[in-house]
């Protein structure tokens, strides 16, 4: 895998190794990269959104941690990403993101009234860390941890977008999410089936008895 370098708005350098996931997931395996030479981080996993029918379209689901195959478990997650303080230095869980945030913007900043020339992810939950990768309580990240996943994230996005396997990984996920989307439809065709079928029955039993009066 070659290793690519981006720096990100806050000006913290990170090297990464791309892999796609069983399903067509993006893998980052991310390096913080100091004058004194690279550090892993961890890995952060990014998809379009896994939910069957989203209520907002276009999401894009961040993972902090590489998941064991067929899990959802935060718990059995590796390689979680080290982002945050000394007391908080995992981060976990997952955050649904829309990458519109990312688009050109007219808005003002709501502190300083200044347009807003460089936009931020805006994460949709708390993000949450732990003292280890798994096995321990989350808590809500401090304020430093979150600004620095932020700034990290909104990079990341950034460079999900711009990469020309992203669409051939999407498509792969979306056939990974219609599978699911089959399986779930499925049972209520048969149920519908099975009711066509009791109608019938009844219809034939009707019939044969409606006949019975116009030969009588």
């Amino acid at each position: 895998m070659s290793t690519k370098t981006f720096t990100t708005a806050a000006g913290a350098t990170y090297s990464y190794a791309v892999e796609t996931g069983e399903h067509g997931e993006t893998v980052y395996n991310l390096s913080r990269v100091f004058t004194e030479g690279a550090f892993p981080v961890g890995a952060i996993v990014i998809h379009p959104d896994y939910h069957l029918d989203p209520a907002t379209p276009g999401l894009l689901n961040i993972q902090f941690g590489k998941s064991a195959p067929g899990s959802h478990d935060r718990n059995e997650r590796t390689d979680v990403p080290m982002l945050g303080g000394q007391h908080d230095p995992y981060v976990v869980g997952h955050q649904l993101v829309n990458p519109a945030d990312l688009d050109p913007k007219t808005d003002t900043d709501t502190e300083t009234g200044e347009p807003v020339t460089d936009p931020k992810i805006q994460f949709r939950g708390l993000v949450a860390a732990a003292l280890t990768e798994t096995n321990s309580p989350a808590t809500t990240a401090t304020t430093d941890t979150f600004k620095k996943v932020q700034d990290l994230v909104t990079a990341l996005v950034k460079e999900y977008r711009a990469d020309k396997a992203t669409p051939k990984r999407e498509a792969q996920y979306a056939a990974y999410l219609n599978t699911q989307r089959a399986e779930k439809i499925q049972p209520k065709i048969d149920a519908i089936d099975a009711q066509i079928k009791a109608l019938m029955l009844a219809k034939a039993e009707l019939t044969d008895k409606l006949n019975t009066y116009k030969t009588a």
